[in-house]
């Protein structure tokens, strides 16, 4: 499996990839006797949690003792603190499980590299460039395809692992990408990061600050015609979904898009669903290590009653991809885009703290694991992980598009929702 392979190879590789780019600075920072123990903790609490939540007893025939081991003679011969991370998170990844990884202690300082990635089909584009970056001053740009991205290939395979990585693991100073431009042109560009202090904060920050999910639930849009588009960022308060739904009521038709969205809460999606069937729905199923646990969504007798679009793309994760197969399987609306992530498991963040004194200053650090604690199955016994939903129509943008701010996928939407937009204004509607 390719994901696994990656993820040996991203943590035996990371640190001299990191080394070879960046400029050189000051030697690497000794690993004292006590960094060293603090690492052996956490791997141990690493370990507690995955043995006494992971929804598989068989950890997907990983032997996970020889794993752990192997990670635990790697930290007593590590050289420098900073091989810490990669062989603390090495042990999570090898499950290639969406939903199992581990979280290092947030550092002092945050990395913010000015540029952002997706996958469209198969391939990695350039989806926004920071304003006043040093990604804007070298010449990357939207719709710039990514062929290389330090010493990785980023596909639909890889690049989860390689976000998580240079999120949590190994932050980079330097970037370098190979790129190829609308026009055909391929370039390397090599990418500073702009670096900045930060104060420490608790695991569940680092998280929303890394995948933005701080997000408004949802922003209505209303263009020209009888259709809403709802957008929803991510799955939080049943409420806010409840109070866009019953805008909804007022239009013909709707247009549901979770692109970009990265899952959430269970009761948000039974929220949404409950509102496009007068009957009950049976959304999945959750197997445990305790049995099954059914989701059902409740019918509503004044649920919406008119066509239903449902947008999605590579990004669109979780509640997500339930909430658009769900609707898929009863055939209550047509889904449009591109792939899903195929990151769909129930998990738990289990968060832990280490403290103590240094030369008469406390400190405290947090860091913690996330575990899949559910294996997430549809109600036609399908699973979506690794597998995602395939759209009824599939309409990707095209590197022009993304460099033009052309949003063709919307566009269908409002044409199989019967809407006409004016003129060409749907086409610059902001993701």
């Amino acid at each position: 499996m390719r994901g696994v392979l990656l993820a040996g190879a991203i943590a035996a590789a990371t640190i001299s990839a990191a080394r070879a780019q960046q400029p050189p600075a000051q030697p690497p920072q000794k690993l004292s006797n006590y960094d060293r123990g603090l690492s052996l903790v956490m791997l141990k609490e690493a370990k507690r949690d995955l043995l006494q939540n992971y929804y598989d007893p068989t950890f997907r025939g990983l032997n996970i003792d020889q794993v752990f081991s192997e990670a635990e003679a790697k930290i007593r011969a590590a050289q420098s603190v900073s091989e810490l991370s990669a062989i603390l998170a090495d042990p999570l990844l090898r499950l290639d499980d969406s939903h199992t990884t581990f979280f290092p202690p947030p550092r002092l300082t945050r990395v913010d590299y000015g540029w952002s990635l997706q996958i469209v089909g198969d391939a990695a584009y350039v989806t926004s460039v920071k304003k006043g970056s040093d990604a804007e001053a070298k010449g990357l740009q939207r719709g710039d395809r990514v062929l290389v991205w330090n010493r990785f290939e980023p596909n639909r395979s890889t690049l989860w692992q390689l976000k998580y990585v240079y999120r949590y693991v190994r932050p980079q100073q330097l970037q370098r990408l190979v790129v190829r431009k609308p026009s055909g042109e391929e370039r390397v560009l090599d990418i500073e990061s702009s670096v900045e202090r930060r104060p420490i904060g608790d695991l569940e920050q680092l998280i929303r600050e890394a995948e933005d999910s701080s997000r408004d639930v949802s922003t209505l849009l209303k263009p020209d015609g009888d259709a809403l588009v709802v957008r929803l960022g991510w799955f939080g308060d049943p409420r806010e979904i409840d109070d866009a739904m019953r805008k909804a009521r007022g239009y013909k038709s709707l247009v549901l898009d979770l692109r970009g969205n990265p899952g959430g809460r269970v009761d948000a999606i039974n929220e949404l669903i409950s509102w496009c069937f007068d009957r009950d729905v049976k959304v999945s199923v959750e197997r445990t290590r305790k049995g099954e646990l059914p989701q059902i969504a409740k019918g509503r007798k004044d649920a919406l009653q008119g066509p239903i679009v449902v947008l999605i793309d590579s990004v669109s994760a979780s509640a997500s991809e339930i909430t658009a197969r769900v609707l898929q399987i009863e055939k209550r609306a047509t889904i449009v885009g591109d792939r899903s992530a195929g990151a769909v498991m129930a998990s738990r963040h289990f968060e832990h703290t280490l403290g103590g004194d240094l030369g008469g200053v406390g400190w405290v650090a947090f860091y913690g694991t996330s575990i899949t604690v559910a294996d997430v199955r549809m109600s036609d016994g399908g699973t979506l992980e690794k597998v995602g939903v395939t759209p009824d129509e599939v309409v990707l943008p095209s590197a022009q598009d993304l460099a033009g701010g052309r949003d063709p996928a919307l566009v269908r939407a409002l044409a199989l929702a019967r809407t006409v937009p004016t003129s060409q204004a749907a086409w610059r509607l902001d993701r």
